[in-house]
């Protein structure tokens, strides 16, 4: 079973103010095991960190961040 996090946990986990994870779920690049209640996985968490990644370090806009995702997750797929 996978582990689950309300939204401040998780945040703090990933070191990610609140407001950009919400952000994150906002734009579908992320998608809460519970998203009424705003409840991540493991999964969620390594995503947020990897887009927050992908903007804060290598200056990735909004427009090519769902593309990114769309080719990792194609990969992952395969594996």
């Amino acid at each position: 079973m996978k582990m689950r996090h309300p939204l401040k946990e998780a945040a703090k986990q990933c070191g990610i103010a609140p407001e950009v994870i919400v952000r994150f779920i906002s734009f579908s690049w992320i998608v809460p095991v519970d998203p009424e209640h705003q409840v991540l996985d493991e999964e969620d968490i390594a995503r947020a960190r990897l887009i927050w990644e992908l903007q804060a370090d290598f200056g990735v806009n909004d427009e090519a961040v769902p593309i990114i995702l769309h080719l990792i997750d194609q990969l992952n797929r395969r594996v």
